[in-house]
């Protein structure tokens, strides 16, 4: 008996027809195929846009050329490094993509990015010839509208590191200079703060009162930057680490000069007398070859005081009162200031003690030439002990005659 084929079911087409839609779907939707991969691809490039945009500034010779690798939004940037450039005598630049993050981190769009930047300064630079310098920096980078090039919006630290190196003056933001031949004001403009009214006058005067008493030939620049996030750019330090500092003098890379940079924030705090005092101290740190050196602190920092308050006229209850009001209550330190007591945070009482101790210096064995003769013996490496004993005096003697003195003055403090 033969056997006939059996037809098809109804329910049968109808599971083939579904089989068949579904394998339709899969193969394009591609689930197992993740998004990212769009968006690894968007990332790459991103990044290749920007390498190849920082290696055309690297290579430009104009203004035009420079402004390409900063993409169509980046123009401003790009005009006023160029500007920072020619006016700090900047050349040889380099900049190079360490990395770009993954996804937008900020509300306007943009993601950070990491660069690390070379340059060499002319030897004719306003703030001195230096050796080539480098820095990794942070950027502020985002996607330009026409899709093919990278807009870069800014420098800034770079967030990738504990300790930051500090952003180029060049690339800070509108740069000016101004004051002396000796003293060159940087003033960087920004949207983010006032920076210092009247620098400029303040450095004047700062300079000539050291010179005045020290009789150096020294150089320095002045750097005001717009505000205290700025300043910390400048000086490589998160702005919270400044704390209530309103100066700093300091090295900066690319530059030839000592460098004083102001901390905006604080001067708007201070009357013009302390602006003033503020200004002097530093320059006195810059002038005299201080920075970098090994000298004692307390003899460093209250140097720069005792130059900065040398012809003051404020009362000793106004310059010293945190420090009389101490030794009116508990008596004299039984030592000189240490580098610990004038770390900061400090209450200023430590400062005042250094300042005072070359007071008594001077009033007690020879006057201000006495204080130079120590201060320049020792910063040129003579131990302090050797320097006091060449002008006829010892820590102990000077330690002894200065709590005296504290002991004294602090009994007139009400």
């Amino acid at each position: 008996m033969s056997l006939s084929k059996r037809q098809a079911s109804p329910s049968l087409l109808a599971l083939g027809v579904l089989v068949a839609l579904v394998a339709v779907l899969l193969a394009w939707q591609r689930p197992w195929s993740s998004s990212d991969s769009s968006a690894s691809s968007d990332d790459s490039e991103l990044d290749a846009r920007l390498r190849s945009q920082l290696t055309a500034a690297s290579a430009a010779s104009d203004p035009l050329a420079w402004a390409e690798g900063f993409g169509p939004d980046g123009s401003r940037v790009a005009a006023a490094s160029w500007a920072a450039r020619l006016a700090l005598g900047v050349d040889d630049v380099d900049l190079t993509l360490v990395s770009v993050g993954d996804a937008p981190d900020r509300s306007d769009g943009t993601r950070s990015a990491v660069v690390r930047v070379s340059w060499s300064v002319s030897d004719d630079a306003v703030l001195g010839a230096a050796e080539e310098a480098t820095s990794t920096i942070g950027a502020r980078v985002r996607s330009a509208g026409d899709g093919r090039a990278v807009d870069l919006l800014g420098f800034e630290p770079s967030s990738s590191s504990s300790s930051p190196d500090s952003v180029p003056l060049w690339l800070s933001g509108d740069v000016t200079v101004a004051g002396s031949e000796t003293l060159p004001v940087v003033v960087v403009a920004g949207g983010d703060g006032p920076g210092v009214p009247g620098a400029d006058a303040l450095a004047g005067v700062g300079e000539a009162q050291v010179r005045a008493l020290t009789a150096t030939s020294g150089r320095a620049v002045v750097v005001v930057p717009p505000s205290r996030d700025s300043a910390g750019a400048v000086l490589g330090r998160a702005p919270a680490d400044l704390g209530s500092v309103a100066g700093v003098a300091t090295t900066l890379p690319g530059v030839g000069l000592p460098a004083v940079v102001l901390n905006p924030a604080e001067f708007e705090r201070m009357d013009p007398r302390g602006r003033q005092v503020v200004v002097t101290h530093e320059l006195t740190h810059a002038l005299t070859g201080v920075v970098g050196t090994s000298a004692p602190t307390w003899l460093v920092e209250g140097f720069a005081d005792w130059v900065a308050l040398h012809d003051d006229t404020a009362p000793l209850a106004t310059s010293a009162g945190a420090l009389l009001t101490q030794v009116a209550q508990s008596g004299p330190p039984d030592a000189l200031p240490t580098d610990e007591d004038l770390a900061w945070p400090t209450s200023g009482a430590a400062y005042q003690g250094a300042w005072l101790s070359l007071v008594v210096l001077a009033k007690e064995h020879g006057g201000d030439a006495t204080v130079l003769e120590v201060y320049r013996s020792v910063v040129g490496g003579a131990p302090v002990s050797e320097a006091l004993a060449a002008v006829g005096t010892s820590i102990d003697e000077l330690t002894r005659q200065w709590g005296d003195y504290l002991v004294y003055n602090a009994s007139t403090v009400s």
